[in-house]
């Protein structure tokens, strides 16, 4: 069974677009990649709505003719898409990747001398973030634009536990080609991990759920987080807003993500 001891219990995470333009699967650096340019967020609820945007036209005198009123649908193949998030956000390591020689080189804990949060080349830093100050990231990330890439929450990736893979049979293998034994008696706990999406099972000897469509997004295998890409939800933070409580060691949030592809 996949083991996902980098996930420190989160299941829910907000990418920065800055992690496109890093990203590099054969990074053997000692931070930890799958957390780089990548905020966790214990949730409470997810709410994912799919709305189906169809115009409805009444009929006319069909009533009359048949006793009984028809509407037609046309279907222009339009949806909105949106995903509401509650629950806390916990003090946490935020792991952030710059150019090389943007940071000082090698800086030390002063607490602890035998840890260093940056990296010899000036471009991994690994700090230990309160709450309160994590939130006032995210508010000041998503007061930002496109244009600031390392503010930019342009991701969100949802982790759920899911038996079934793109050939409408068992998961066989995660992202990395590690063999899985999966099967009706798998559990829920024990279930791999994958990221929520909009894709359809497509990879059997025919297009499967695929037929008569041109699939935008590929249906994720299970995630490896030792690899330094993880597929999610392409779109914005439309909204984020946060309750700080004297005293209270994490802050209630509640966020309105809307998904879209990027555009200026």
């Amino acid at each position: 069974m996949p083991t996902y001891t980098d996930l420190d219990n989160h299941h829910v995470f907000l990418d920065l677009s800055s992690r496109s333009a890093f990203s590099d699967k054969t990074d053997t650096s000692t931070m930890d990649t799958f957390q780089t340019n990548r905020i966790a967020l214990k949730c409470e609820s997810v709410a994912i709505s799919t709305a189906k945007n169809i115009m409805s036209f009444p009929t006319p005198a069909v009533g009359i003719a048949t006793g009984e009123s028809v509407s037609l649908g046309l279907d222009l193949g339009m949806a909105t898409k949106t995903i509401s998030l509650s629950g806390i956000v916990t003090e946490q390591y935020i792991r952030k990747q710059f150019n090389a020689g943007d940071l000082p080189k090698s800086e030390t804990d002063p607490l602890d001398s035998t840890v260093t949060y940056t990296d010899s080349d000036g471009k991994h830093t690994t700090v230990f973030m309160t709450a309160q100050e994590i939130c006032q990231l995210i508010h000041s990330y998503v007061d930002s634009s496109f244009m600031q890439s390392h503010q930019n929450l342009n991701k969100l990736i949802i982790l759920i536990p899911s038996r079934v893979g793109p050939k409408w049979t068992y998961h066989d293998k995660d992202a990395a080609g590690n063999v899985l034994t999966i099967g009706a008696g798998t559990s829920v706990e024990n279930a791999p991990l994958i990221p929520f999406n909009y894709a359809v099972r497509d990879k059997g000897a025919s297009d499967l759920d695929a037929q008569m469509s041109l699939p935008i997004t590929k249906f994720p295998k299970p995630i490896d987080t030792s690899k330094n890409i993880t597929d999610g939800i392409s779109g914005f933070v439309r909204s984020f807003d946060t309750t700080l409580v004297g005293g209270q060691p994490f802050v209630e949030f509640s966020m309105s993500f809307e998904i879209a592809f990027s555009s200026l």
